[in-house]
């Protein structure tokens, strides 16, 4: 096979040979042709698009150049900050991969880390409360009822025989021995009105 390619091979390039023989004049006579018409098309045209070339220049330098400029020289201002840092960082970068830097240290965070201990324990204890199967002992009641009043004479701490049980002084037996209790009294009805602004 390697034969019938090589004959092939051959074959095609002694075709090629002859035709590049037989039109090369053709072709060189089409070039010259094309060189003389086109020669003065091209100096006509280049000196009809010369003072539109012109123009377009001026314009570029006077109107669009300054607009470049000035915002290139703005992005620079802005990006000051970052640029310093990405240096910065670039060899810090290099510096760790030559081993002569050590990792930065980890931030403990401890007070947010308390505060979201905080709330998994108030969830924690939100849905204890909430599966416990115990009746809420935070029912609030209004102050009870007070007790009725002893039946008249029952305050009395004397004994059957006439004796004070309580040891009391003489003034509270005396008292005790009233045959009635006292009528109660209050701040708009006392007992005794006693005039303190004596003149």
């Amino acid at each position: 096979m390697p034969k019938k390619s090589k004959n092939f091979l051959d074959h095609a390039n002694d075709k090629a040979s002859v035709l590049a023989e037989k039109f090369a004049p053709q072709v060189e006579s089409a070039v010259g042709t094309a060189r003389e018409k086109a020669g003065p098309l091209l100096t006509e045209a280049r000196e009809k698009a010369a003072p539109a070339v012109h123009d377009a220049r001026d314009k570029f330098t006077s109107e669009v150049l300054p607009v470049i400029t000035a915002a290139i020289a703005a992005a620079g201002e802005a990006t000051e900050d970052v640029r310093g840092e990405s240096k910065k960082r670039g060899k810090a970068a290099v510096a760790a991969l030559k081993g002569e830097v050590e990792a930065p240290k980890k931030k403990k965070h401890r007070f947010r880390n308390f505060l979201l201990m905080l709330g998994l324990g108030g969830a924690v204890a939100f849905v204890a409360k909430k599966l416990s199967d115990r009746p809420s002992t935070t029912t609030w009641e209004s102050t009870p009822a007070p007790a009725p009043a002893p039946p008249a004479g029952a305050h009395k701490a004397e004994t059957p025989d006439g004796n004070d049980q309580g040891g009391a002084s003489p003034d509270v037996a005396a008292a005790d021995a009233a045959a009635e209790p006292h009528a109660a009294t209050t701040p708009d009805d006392p007992a005794e009105t006693i005039d303190v602004k004596k003149d």
